[in-house]
């Protein structure tokens, strides 16, 4: 099959989330048997996807117009990602993941010191793929979640109008608030800088960005909280914690708990039954943190990073950390 690659726009949007939900259903009815199709994406949560680096974005398109594959990417500072990508199953084998693939990775290479993906453990070709791409598996991650209504009397004491809330700030404040954050990221993975991230999931509308301050009133920890579901006819009451970080040196579990009593709070008074996320398995002392909060570990994902990159990444961390390398 002839086919041009270029970059994904606004009216490639609709196209883009009936592949990607007709892809994903056929791997939701062979590994995890759920019978019912998966439901399209929004457009405005395809949208936000491609808002933090619009460049890296892609479609495959035929001679004869129809598209036949996407990729969506994300650069966080120095760190770039990609994931998901999709090509319908029956074009699958010609080589366009192939090729999505490849052309997004050397874009990356032009921005990010570190390039991660995840994939799923059942994902075998895509695992192969990513192999002979140059990429090697590191640590897994872990998704958690925690049931909010279990947890209440844990969380009883969190008020939604006690959270401090980046969106509420005045310019100067968010713009303080920006600084901050790219200070801690840098200080887990270097050249990690999830400002942007704040300020889209803000400008969007699909969440709020949480702050927990300390002493000298220096910011300690965020969390980032997307509580729009990002699929049409979602009825999961789910929220999910896209990133969150406490600074290195501060009191982590008091700061982690200010964090999650503010998402809580956040979530009961929007009628969420529940909030996920995903925590790589690099921060190993940060998971018993997180059970003994209430959460679960409900499944895994492998992640990987494409070679050559800082040893710092293999590199096992006490940090407190939460994000998915994941669309």
């Amino acid at each position: 099959m002839n086919f041009t690659l270029r970059t994904m726009t606004q009216q490639d949007l609709r196209a883009v989330a009936e592949i990607e939900a007709g892809v994903f259903t056929d791997w939701y009815r062979i590994y995890r048997r759920e019978p019912e199709p998966l439901s399209e994406r929004t457009i405005e949560a395809l949208r936000y996807a491609i808002s933090l680096d619009p460049d890296a974005n892609l479609v495959a398109v035929a001679d004869d117009g129809a598209m036949v594959g996407f990729i969506l990417a994300r650069t966080w500072g120095r760190v770039g990602w990609f994931g998901t990508f999709g090509v319908p199953t029956q074009l699958q084998g010609l080589g366009i993941g192939t090729a999505l693939v490849n052309h997004t990775v050397d874009y990356l290479e032009q921005k990010a010191d570190v390039i991660g993906l995840e994939t799923m453990p059942e994902s075998g070709a895509n695992i192969g793929l990513y192999t002979k791409l140059g990429f090697v598996a590191t640590y897994p991650t872990h998704i958690i979640e925690l049931p909010l209504i279990r947890e209440a009397e844990r969380f009883k004491s969190a008020r939604v109008e006690d959270a401090l809330v980046w969106e509420a700030l005045g310019s100067s404040g968010r713009r303080r608030a920006l600084c901050e954050i790219r200070e801690i990221g840098d200080s887990i993975l270097s050249g990690l800088d999830y400002s942007g991230e704040v300020e889209a999931i803000h400008s969007h509308g699909f969440g709020r960005t949480l702050l927990s301050r300390g002493e000298g009133d220096r910011l300690n920890g965020f969390a980032i909280l997307r509580s729009t579901s990002i699929r049409a006819e979602n009825t999961t009451g789910r929220a999910y914690i896209h990133a969150l970080a406490v600074r290195p040196g501060a009191d982590g579990p008091s700061v982690l708990d200010d964090l999650l009593q503010q998402v809580w709070a956040s979530c009961v008074s929007l009628g969420l039954a529940r909030v996920a996320a995903g925590l790589s398995g690099r921060y190993q002392s940060a998971l018993p943190l997180f059970l003994e909060r209430g959460f679960r570990v409900m499944r895994a994902g492998i992640r990987m990073v494409r070679l050559p990159v800082s040893e710092e990444v293999f590199q096992a961390s006490d940090a407190i950390h939460l994000s998915r390398w994941a669309g």
